[in-house]
């Protein structure tokens, strides 16, 4: 299925209406993103249904004493119900939610409980009726407050919470920030990031920045990175981070950055509860917490056991797995997680698979030709509504187009500026479960000698392309092929000197180098012995000069590999690129 669309902002040549997000999320208001679905929808621009009634000159004195201590006698009842770290036991066999195991009795702060048995519904009921006499009798406590509604966020039902949380009467941005808290623990992330981002830019400013820092979901270079920035470049930073970090463009706002904040929000009223029950962590659990959540399980070991949260709770990693630092080109992702990796599971739809996709880069005059194929066969998605997006920036998405419906291999083309980008194809289906791809651009050279990406294509016996559309017709959906296929290239040369002979080689490069079998069928050059190199000289016709490869890797065996392409004129210009190919056995 081949979809080719034009799209450049100020021109007449666009996609067809479709219900439109606001304005901010889309650089080019002529290019609308179609929205998965009724239920998921923007933002609202304000929760004035959920105004907090207070009294402002109240208000602009009101002090949070976010950092603690708490009231002694809220301390009490927390510490006397918790109990204190000294009674820690040792657990014998492990605990997992996703086993449907009730493990801290339902209250991941219950980690030093007094017995191994549940405790009572009265045990608890009582510990929410005793917390809301002390933050009664404490009406100046925000902190108290706060304990209060944490508390209904894990043992009570959504509603119940959200009827506490209302009665906030403390500094406005408080009270949005438990708001938040309450509705992202509710499964309503749109709400509750609307909160958040009401909130934080009144707040105090140290909180702010401990609720908004990534430091601890950084690794290697651009944990260091990090570290060294301050003010705008740091901002800067967070912004690009969460941009790549986003679950799924297409659907409004971003609930891996709520869920952050809100992660944030409850590690501040962690800590003072801690310090309630006089106790400590033996092992580094803010990071943990942070990068996956509260725990609500935990391993057969002696203390300190490192605790987990479950598949369920947190199954994805949305960070990418290349760093940051090293630019949009060396852009990768792994949404399978690793026990210590940032993980996060959305609430509004899902399971998410990342599924296999080819994406090149060829040259049209000044613009950048990117062609997109996906594999979605392996989603298993019904009745899937499937777009190809370009961002060129944190809420820029200059370019959207629709899939055909009824496809599980869509092929995109579309016209863009010459410039570093992110792509991805996203999919949604009538049950919200999902399908995604992702990755990073760099700009063509626009100057001298220059090739286009290798695209890897269908192999149709004789058969090869003389052109870009008939080739991108028979682009692959995936950068794997089976032992013993063979691989279909094709590839543009551009800024060459018609009649120049050019100088062409072929090499794979892996574990093992392999022999390579050419059959240049379409520039009629018969197969030649089994060499490390193919090589070939040929002079060019036009500016830009289209090329066709079979080549017969049979002899590699299972692995990962690169084909490079090499061309080198007789002026001693060069240019060089390269495609990454997997090579797994049969099915």
């Amino acid at each position: 299925m081949l979809l080719f669309q034009r799209l450049k902002c100020g021109s007449a040549d666009l996609l067809p209406p479709v219900p439109a997000l606001p304005t901010a999320v889309i650089s080019c208001p002529a290019v609308a993103l179609a929205l998965f679905g009724t239920s998921l929808v923007a933002p609202r621009d304000s929760h004035a249904q959920e105004t907090i009634a207070r009294d402002e000159e109240a208000a602009s004195t009101a002090q949070v004493k976010w950092q603690g201590p708490l009231a002694p006698d809220v301390a009490w009842i927390l510490g006397s119900y918790y109990g204190p770290a000294r009674l820690r036991r040792t657990a014998t066999s492990g605990c997992s939610a996703d086993d449907g195991d009730v493990c801290f009795n339902g209250d991941h702060e219950d980690h030093n409980w007094r017995r191994l048995g549940r405790r009572e519904p009265e045990e608890v009921a009582g510990l929410l009726a005793k917390l809301g006499e002390a933050a009664a009798d404490r009406p100046d406590d925000a902190l108290a407050f706060a304990q209060l509604v944490y508390a209904h966020t894990r043992l009570s039902d959504f509603q119940e919470t959200l009827a506490v949380a209302r009665e906030c009467n403390f500094v406005a941005w408080w009270c949005e920030l438990l708001l938040g808290m309450v509705h992202e623990r509710g499964g309503e992330p749109t709400q509750a990031a609307a909160y958040f981002r009401s909130a934080l830019p009144d707040a105090d400013p140290a909180l702010a920045a401990l609720l908004t820092g990534i430091g601890d979901l950084l690794e290697g270079k651009d944990g260091s990175a990090y570290r060294r920035l301050t003010g705008r470049e740091r901002g800067d930073f967070e912004q690009r981070f969460w941009w790549l970090a986003n679950p799924m463009w297409t659907i409004p706002g971003n609930e891996r950055w709520t869920a952050h904040v809100r992660r944030g929000v409850e590690l501040v009223l962690h800590w003072t509860l801690l310090e309630a029950r006089g106790g400590q962590h033996g092992y580094p659990h803010q990071g943990l917490l942070v990068r996956r959540g509260p725990e609500d399980s935990w391993l057969p070991q002696p203390t300190p056991r490192p605790r987990w949260t479950s598949l369920r709770a947190a199954r994805y990693r949305f960070t990418p797995v290349s760093a940051i630092t090293d630019g949009i080109g060396a852009l990768r992702y792994n949404l399978e997680a690793g026990i210590e990796d940032e993980r996060y599971t959305p609430t509004a739809y899902g399971p998410i698979t990342q599924v296999p996709a080819q994406f090149a880069r060829f040259l049209d005059g000044d613009s950048l030709v990117v062609v997109a194929a996906a594999r979605l066969e392996e989603a298993r998605l019904v009745a899937p509504r499937t777009v190809f997006l370009v961002s060129d920036g944190p809420g820029s998405f200059p370019t959207v187009l629709p899939a055909a419906p009824g496809g599980t291999d869509p092929i995109f083309q579309a016209v863009i500026a010459n410039r570093p980008v992110a792509v991805g194809i996203e999919s949604l289906d009538e049950n919200q479960a999902a399908a995604r791809a992702r990755g990073g651009l760099l700009p063509l050279d626009s100057g001298g000698l220059v090739l286009s990406d290798p695209l890897l294509m269908t192999p149709m016996g004789l058969d090869l392309p003389a052109t870009r559309d008939a080739a991108v017709a028979r682009t692959l959906g995936t950068t794997t092929v089976e032992v013993g296929e063979e691989l279909a290239v094709y590839w543009e040369v551009y800024g060459a000197v018609p009649r120049w002979p050019l100088r062409h080689s072929i090499t794979v490069e892996g574990d093992r180098p392999g022999m390579l079998t050419r059959t240049l069928r379409a520039l009629r050059i018969r197969s030649a012995p089994k060499v490390p190199e193919v090589s070939w000289t040929q002079t060019t016709t036009t500016a830009v000069e289209p090329m066709a490869l079979a080549v017969d890797i049979a002899n590699l065996d299972a692995g990962d590999y690169t084909l490079k392409i090499r061309v080198v004129g007789p002026d001693g210009s060069e240019a060089a690129s390269e495609r990454r190919f997997r090579v797994e056995p049969g099915s």
